[in-house]
């Protein structure tokens, strides 16, 4: 069988760049390029065959999304790295899926204008956690809107 391998910059079936690892999972470094109003990221991606988890938001990777409006993220996510959104400068609503906080990292929202942002997380999601991702969306430099939808 196919085995998941370490490897930069690696086009994935959907069209979008992946940083994939050995453990099977995947850092996003770039969404296919459109002109779309609504970009989802998918959980899991299929590179040569084999499938890795979407974990991680790489820096500037919704730089190819300028029109977009609406980012999705899977509830495969557990980090979004510095830069993640630079470049999607429509970016009105962000949507988590997952039911856990993730990790935010200082300056991902860097170049945007997140007053007018809102970030939608599952409803499911507890009050500890809701808590936890309003704070560390804080830390990061978020000043919008944070609601469970």
């Amino acid at each position: 069988s196919v085995q998941p391998v370490t490897k930069s910059n690696v086009k994935a079936s959907n069209g979008s760049k992946v940083n994939t690892s050995k453990n099977g999972t995947a850092a996003l470094r770039a969404v296919k390029k459109t002109s779309k109003k609504s970009v989802s990221v998918a959980g899991t991606v299929k590179v040569n065959g084999v499938k890795y988890t979407v974990t991680t938001i790489n820096a500037k990777a919704f730089a190819n999304a300028k029109k977009a409006t609406k980012i999705t993220l899977p509830a495969t996510i557990k980090k979004i790295n510095k830069s993640a959104f630079t470049g999607a400068k429509k970016v009105k609503t962000i949507v988590l899926k997952g039911k856990k906080s993730i990790t935010v990292k200082k300056g991902a929202f860097k170049g945007l204008n997140t007053k007018k942002m809102t970030i939608k997380v599952n409803k499911k999601m507890s009050k500890k956690e809701f808590a936890k991702l309003k704070k560390t969306l804080k830390k990061a430099g978020f000043k919008g809107k944070v609601k469970k939808a």
